[in-house]
């Protein structure tokens, strides 16, 4: 039985790291005077690409309030928190709405992108670092620098199938969240009929599947919100055969 692809080379996750840069300047086209030329041409490729197949989504918002109604808008999670991070957290971020009627007295949101993310104006991660109520970080999730056992929030949604090396990833979550602290995971699953389907796709190198995520979380946490959405409850039922919706209290 042939494996699903949960590691790849530096080469193919700089590529998807490029294409994921490109495909959210498309929506901020005001970023484009501080662009490269090979940038402006990539940005302009997937704009394109985006253009004949789709509308772009709505700038601000990432599927965010699509999780939040597949985490039963995070009712189970207490309402303060001491130390909280999401990781890849992508332009527009989870924790925006996971954090609405909550608190978290230190905030981190990590990507490697974060940089990139900060100039786009007028959106929620680059107005909460400007007034200094969000602290980012730019490293890979494989590179995380953080203590251990530290985090009382470890959020990780729509992420694994965008990194390097997706085992990796899942272990630094779980390294640093803290005993009694909460995991989100939230992802979409892929099998190898999905792969020989769908084949090659430039933003997301990784492929994933529950059995994946079970094996590395479910003797570590307690399950405290836990479904596994079928195809046609995802958000593209043709490239992936289920949606993981997880939180879970570290033991």
């Amino acid at each position: 039985m042939e494996k699903l692809p949960l590691c790849v080379s530096l080469e193919r996750w700089q590529q998807a790291q490029e294409w994921e840069g490109a495909y959210w300047r498309a929506q901020h086209p005001d970023r484009s005077h501080v662009l490269t030329t090979p940038l402006k041409r990539l940005t302009a490729k997937v704009l394109n690409k985006l253009g004949q197949e789709a509308d772009l989504p709505s700038a601000g918002d990432d599927w965010n309030h699509w999780w939040a109604e597949q985490f039963d808008q995070y009712r189970a999670l207490p309402s303060r928190f001491s130390n909280a991070i999401e990781l890849g957290s992508g332009p527009y971020t989870n924790v925006r709405v996971i954090l609405e009627g909550r608190s978290a007295s230190h905030l981190i949101c990590s990507d490697p992108l974060v940089n990139e993310y900060l100039r786009f104006r007028g959106q929620w991660l680059a107005r909460m670092w400007q007034e200094g109520k969000v602290h980012v970080d730019d490293h890979p999730l494989e590179e995380c620098p953080f203590a251990s056992d530290y985090f009382d929030l470890v959020v990780v949604i729509n992420v694994l199938d965008h990194c390097r090396d997706s085992l990796a990833c899942i272990r630094q979550a779980v390294r640093i969240t803290k005993p009694g602290g909460f995991l989100v995971i939230g992802q979409d699953l892929s099998n190898f009929d999905d792969v020989q389907r769908i084949g090659d796709d430039i933003g997301h190198p990784i492929r994933i599947d529950h059995e994946t995520l079970d094996n590395e979380l479910l003797q570590v946490f307690r399950k405290v919100h836990y479904k596994i959405l079928s195809r046609d409850e995802g958000r593209n039922p043709s490239a992936h055969y289920g949606t993981y919706v997880f939180i879970g209290q570290k033991h």
